[in-house]
This record gives structure tokens, C-alpha cells and sequence, in this order.
């Protein structure tokens, strides 16, 4: 599991970190998109963990290793890795729900995987999100599992996206999953209850798209004055316990 700490520090100059989650249809991404939008550094931990199985990646052949041949797919993938054999992401997922030892070791693989280039984009982009005062500015680790993997344990401030019981209501619009797999997936989350209870903010989601808005424009408001006034600290190799709001 990672490590504890708060903020990233290179040579002498502090990232501050949110660690943002929520339940599956709640719209953190939305959310994460209009962090985005007021100049938060969006770092989608999802979107790493399809790059670091990419066509033509270690990651990939790594997994093929393990799980055989039979999960990779060709023909549909573009850019760097064009040409070469892919992940089949549907059927590796339909796999492993059913053969929880196979699910846990691919958990593992991935999240060592996930984490060491997280730590490599932070540390590489560090020197081009700092403001002109030298205080540090925000980066947004947006992770479905933040609170179930410990990687809320890395952040300086931890928020939940909630939606209470629309959260059914707008997966059930959704195509592209089973209703099989939603509850797979719901399953191995905390409930939203939990997931608020251990976050430092919580942002409901629930109401008008302005209402929502007004909660995150507070939120960026915030990170700002914690960011100009908490510890400076190493990441992740210095454990310290997570800023409390």
C-alpha cells in the first residue's frame, strides 16, 4: 500500500495534494473537470492505469504473463503501440469478478504500477505548476478506489463527490456496463456514508448543476489557503499524517 504523506517537495518547492473520490455515477470527473477549469493540475488515475497496460507496454506484457494471451485483442488501438495486441478490457473484467485471487493479483500489479508513475508525472511536472509567488499549486489525484486503496493516506485534503439516491438512477442510464457489473463494482466500494464520514469535504452533488458549482468554487478557495499554509513535506517518502480541515 503507498505510503503516508502530504505534498510533494523538490528542491524546496511543495505540491499540495487532493485525493478526489466518489461512488460510481456520482460525477467525480465532472467534478475534477472544473477543478480543472479554475487551474488545478488533473492527474486521472484511471486514465494511468490504461496507459501503463498500453499496446507495446511492459505493463501489458506483464499481465499477458500472468494471465495468459487469451486477454489481449488486436486491430483496435492507435497512436504509440498502433499495430500491436491490446488489452481485452471486457473480458479481463468479466474474469476476474468471478476469480477473486486473479482479481487480487492484478490489483496489485496495477497499483504498483498506478503509483510509480503518478510519482514520476508529479515530480516531472512540479516545476510548471507554481505560482509566481512561489506558494505551491494544487494537484488533483482523482482515484475511484482513494479511501479503499489508502491512497488517501498521500494527500494533504480528501474529498468525497456524493450523490445520495440518484447514484442508481444515473447508473441505470448508463449502456456500457451490466447491471451485473455495476454491483460488482458497487460491492467492492464503502458505501457513501463511509466514504463521507472519512473524507475532509464532501461535495452533494444531488442538487442543480449551479448548487454544485458554488461547492467546488469553495473548495478551490480552500485548497488555496491550505496550500499557502501547510507543511512543506516529502512525498511519498516522508509519513506524515494528512492535513484535517
Amino acid at each position: 500500500m503507498p505510503g503516508t504523506s502530504g505534498g510533494v517537495e523538490k528542491e524546496n518547492v511543495s505540491l499540495f495534494l487532493v485525493g478526489l473520490t466518489g461512488s460510481m455515477g456520482c460525477g467525480k470527473s465532472w467534478v475534477g473537470e472544473l477543478l480543472k477549469g479554475l487551474g488545478a493540475w488533473v492527474i486521472d488515475t484511471d486514465r494511468v492505469a490504461r496507459r501503463v497496460v498500453a499496446p507495446g507496454s511492459d505493463g501489458l506484457r506483464a499481465v499477458a504473463a500472468r494471465f495468459g494471451e487469451a486477454f489481449l485483442e488486436a486491430g483496435k488501438f492507435a497512436g504509440e503501440g498502433a499495430g500491436q495486441p491490446g488489452l481485452d478490457r471486457k473480458k479481463l473484467a468479466d474474469w476476474i469478478f468471478s476469480h477473486p485471487q486473479d482479481r487480487a493479483d492484478l490489483e496489485s500489479m496495477l497499483h504498483t504500477w498506478i503509483l510509480d508513475a503518478v510519482r514520476f508525472e508529479l515530480l516531472q511536472g512540479l516545476d510548471g505548476f507554481l505560482n509566481s509567488d512561489g506558494v505551491a499549486r494544487i494537484a488533483i489525484l482523482e482515484v475511484p478506489l482513494l479511501f479503499e486503496a489508502q491512497w488517501d493516506r498521500l494527500c494533504d485534503l480528501n474529498v468525497n463527490v456524493a450523490c445520495g439516491e440518484q447514484q442508481w438512477q444515473r447508473l441505470a442510464a448508463r449502456q456500457n456496463m451490466s447491471d451485473q457489473v455495476k454491483q460488482q463494482v458497487m460491492a467492492r466500494q464503502l458505501s457513501e456514508k463511509e466514504k463521507n464520514r472519512r473524507a475532509h469535504q464532501v461535495i452533494d452533488n444531488s442538487g442543480s448543476r449551479e448548487e454544485t458549482v458554488a461547492q467546488v468554487a469553495h473548495l478551490w478557495s480552500k485548497c488555496h489557503i491550505l496550500a499557502r499554509n501547510h507543511r512543506r513535506l516529502l512525498w511519498p517518502e516522508n509519513p506524515s499524517a494528512a492535513v484535517t480541515v
